[in-house]
């Protein structure tokens, strides 16, 4: 009875596994027509143009004047070698320095340029704020006189400098150098080369009629 079981089981498989089969054999043509439509959706799409390679333009020929302009390399080797030798030809004129040459070609008294700095360096422009600053200190100078100071019978303003130094003790410490600038630039009149406090107290300082015309005056409120 047994073995009739066995042999019955091997003849007939279980209806299970028919129903496996059916299934499987379902998905693989449902794979089939997949594949059959996604083969035609790709034939339909139009084809690819190849992708070009970028190319970079080459860049034009410069001239020599681009070669030259300010910010090349030709133009700061150019700018440096030409400070190179200004320093050289200063240096040979400079006795402080070790390479001063007492045959080099100097200026002399009269000559332009003699006894200023060279244009356009530091020293220079040092030397122009410098003549900036005493040009104003000149018309604080010319506006204290007036405010503190009397009429001549000529109409322009006086002050005695021992007057003049008492209330300049709150403005500034170059009253002497201011005034005999002043004196030099033509805006007051005083006697003597040199003012001192106490021995110059009663040494009359006058404005000229151009220091009313001073450009350099402080501003008044």
């Amino acid at each position: 009875l047994w073995f009739g079981y066995f042999f019955c089981f091997e003849q007939c498989p279980p209806p299970i596994t028919a129903m496996g089969c059916s299934c499987a054999s379902n998905q693989t043509e449902d794979a089939n027509d997949l594949g059959q439509q996604n083969q035609g959706t790709i034939a339909s799409r139009p084809a690819m143009e190849p992708v070009k390679a970028y190319e970079k333009p080459l860049p034009a020929p410069r001239t020599a004047e681009e070669l030259i302009r300010p910010g090349s390399g030709k133009a700061l080797a150019k700018m440096w070698d030409t400070r190179a030798k200004e320093a050289n030809q200063s240096s040979k004129r400079n006795i402080f320095s070790k390479h001063y040459d007492p045959s080099a070609p100097k200026l002399g008294r009269g000559q332009e340029g003699y006894g200023k700095a060279p244009a356009g360096s530091k020293s220079a422009e040092r030397a122009e704020r410098a003549k900036e600053w005493v040009k104003e200190q000149i018309g604080l100078l010319i506006a204290t006189i007036i405010k503190i100071g009397t009429k001549d019978p000529e109409g322009n303003h006086e002050v005695t400098f021992g007057k003049l130094f008492v209330i300049y003790q709150d403005i500034s410490d170059t009253l002497v150098g201011t005034l005999r600038r002043a004196r030099k630039y033509g805006c007051v009149r005083f006697e003597g080369d040199m003012l001192f406090q106490g021995q110059s107290d009663s040494v009359v300082i006058s404005l000229s009629q151009k220091a009313y015309s001073w450009k350099h005056m402080p501003l008044t409120k």
